[in-house]
């Protein structure tokens, strides 16, 4: 899943504009992964999308609905969670291929696969048209019974996009829709179900819950009773309304089944106020059915305010209920206050309830200084976490100018990981609060990023003069060699920034580094009958 255009959308933002537009990019999926029941796959941010990777085949129409809900459903939700102008979020552009690979298990214990899936994936990409989704042969004879899916016409595409780089033939074809009368089966994934109510079909999304049920009633004789009423329980999960919920609650009983404890804590989270919960958990505690952690969680996500979090939790406690890590995180999400989630965690620790790398990162969000930020998140990659970058940038949002640039950058680097993004943010916010040496600082280390750059434009004699002094210590300083060259690059003395460019591209190990500045000396080299005549 990639973003059309995202570096040219990113650069009409502004610095905070576009910090709440990473943040939002970063935690858009994961509700997504969840409904599509893909919580086992191994996703990779890579910074304008993302990788969502499995080896099992049967995920396979899982994945096509991810990406029907994204196509749908992306760029509508990532203005509303970013608070950003539509105009200004990017199309996606959607590719579903599978190739022979290899699982690997990384340093840090974490899953990932080696092999051809991602770069059929990003070859196909290459040609999709804005929210398309492009899938490959493969794909297309697993999904074919449930997905309707058309043929793409690849050569005419390459040559209108000569750009495009494929290494081998490739047949791909456009995923439209899914077929209606496969998510109408009574055995039909619960997914095809949660599709259409994501995508904003909720009127399908119900009609379709009740035709299932109304096929399940019709069946009830002939099936085992255990696997109905899973059924019925697995639709009251999906989006349907508590009016429908109820009715589905009727064909059960209809069908000589009585409801479980899954049943009630579906209902309890359908409930649309405090009566309605408390009806229903009265009930089944009449019928002899004990609640569990699944009907207290669900009670406490939706209380109201601490007091209301508290009481309920105190019953939680009456009744016997032992929490678990997803009370943990409820309780920290829920609290008001730095200090109230703080207290939360330290009660929960004491149950013998730790906290996991999610409610890690809860705690990094409540946080209300850098310290305590900076506390949990080295804590998180303590216990073999890896953060996402949505952690790291909530922990440089805790007002990082408190911290001097040169003890924030000893320990950021210091860091199993350490992305730059949040490093940019440190370099505005030191810039914002009018010191400069502070962000010229971390500009020194990270030159080539945009908010160095704009740095360097807005203060030129103090920061040529800052990376001079550098180089003046030590000739062969290479981040030195390679700020001034940038530096005066963007004060436009290109006779003067080549040396120091060439310098830094002497002094770099092969890499990223090198890569780019080996370009910078080709543009340069291009523009250099302009600049030399200039000068």
């Amino acid at each position: 899943m990639d973003l059309c255009g995202s570096t040219a959308s990113g650069l009409r933002l502004s610095t905070r504009r576009l910090d709440r537009f990473n943040t939002a990019l970063v935690d858009q999926l994961s509700p997504h992964l969840e409904a599509m029941e893909l919580d086992h796959s191994v996703v990779k941010f890579t910074g304008d999308g993302w990788l969502v990777m499995s080896d099992e085949q049967e995920d396979a129409a899982r994945l096509s609905c991810l990406a029907m809900v994204m196509a749908r459903n992306f760029q509508v939700e990532m203005s509303r969670n970013a608070g950003i102008a539509m105009d200004n979020i990017p199309s996606m552009r959607l590719a579903l291929c599978w190739g022979r690979d290899l699982q690997v298990t990384l340093r840090g214990g974490q899953r990932d696969f080696v092999g051809n899936s991602v770069r059929r994936a990003v070859r196909a990409s290459q040609l999709c048209e804005d929210n398309e989704i492009l899938i490959d042969d493969t794909v297309r004879t697993w999904v074919a019974h449930d997905f309707v899916a058309t043929r793409v016409d690849v050569d005419r595409r390459i040559q209108a996009n000569p750009s495009v780089k494929m290494e081998e033939d490739m047949t791909l074809y456009v995923l439209e829709s899914l077929r209606a009368e496969s998510a109408e089966d009574t055995d039909a994934p619960v997914y095809f179900v949660r599709t259409l109510g994501l995508m904003g079909c909720e009127r399908e999304a119900e009609d379709l819950v009740k035709g299932i049920s109304d096929r399940l009633l019709h069946r009830a004789t002939q099936q085992d009773p255990s696997v109905l009423l899973s059924r019925w329980n697995e639709l009251l999960t999906t989006q349907v309304e508590y009016e429908t919920a109820r009715e589905l609650l009727s064909d059960m009983r209809r069908a000589g089944l009585n409801p479980d404890v899954r049943t009630y804590n579906a209902l309890i989270e359908k409930a649309q106020d405090f009566r309605q919960e408390s009806r229903w958990l009265q009930a089944m505690q009449q019928q002899g059915i004990q609640p569990d952690v699944t009907t207290y969680n669900t009670l406490l996500k939706s209380a109201g305010d601490d007091s209301q979090v508290e009481r309920r939790l105190q019953k939680m406690e009456a009744d016997g209920i032992a929490p678990d890590v997803e009370t943990l995180r409820i309780l920290i999400q829920k609290a008001s206050s730095c200090e109230v989630a703080m207290r939360r965690a330290e009660a929960m620790e004491r149950q013998g309830v730790l906290p996991d790398a999610p409610a890690m990162e809860l705690l990094i969000q409540k946080s209300d200084t850098f310290d305590l930020a900076k506390f949990w998140l080295e804590r998180l990659m303590a216990e073999g976490h890896e953060p996402s970058e949505t952690a790291f940038l909530t922990v440089f949002a805790k007002d990082v100018t408190q911290v001097r640039a040169e003890e924030l950058l000893s320990w950021y680097l210091s860091l199993p990981y350490h992305p730059t993004h949040p490093i940019k943010r440190a370099i505005a916010e030191y810039r914002r609060k009018g010191q400069v040496e502070d962000a010229l600082r971390l500009s020194l280390d990270y030159p080539h990023t945009d908010t160095a750059l704009k740095t360097i434009r807005q203060f030129p004699e103090q920061a040529l003069c800052y990376f001079r002094e550098v180089v003046d210590e030590d000739h062969d300083h290479p981040n030195g060699a390679y700020a001034l060259g940038l530096a005066l690059m963007e004060v436009g003395r290109l006779n003067e920034a080549v040396p120091w460019l060439k310098k830094a591209y002497d002094l770099a190990d092969p890499g990223t580094r090198k890569d780019e500045l080996g370009r910078y000396l080709q543009l340069l080299d291009s523009l250099k009958p302009v600049w030399q005549t200039v000068a």
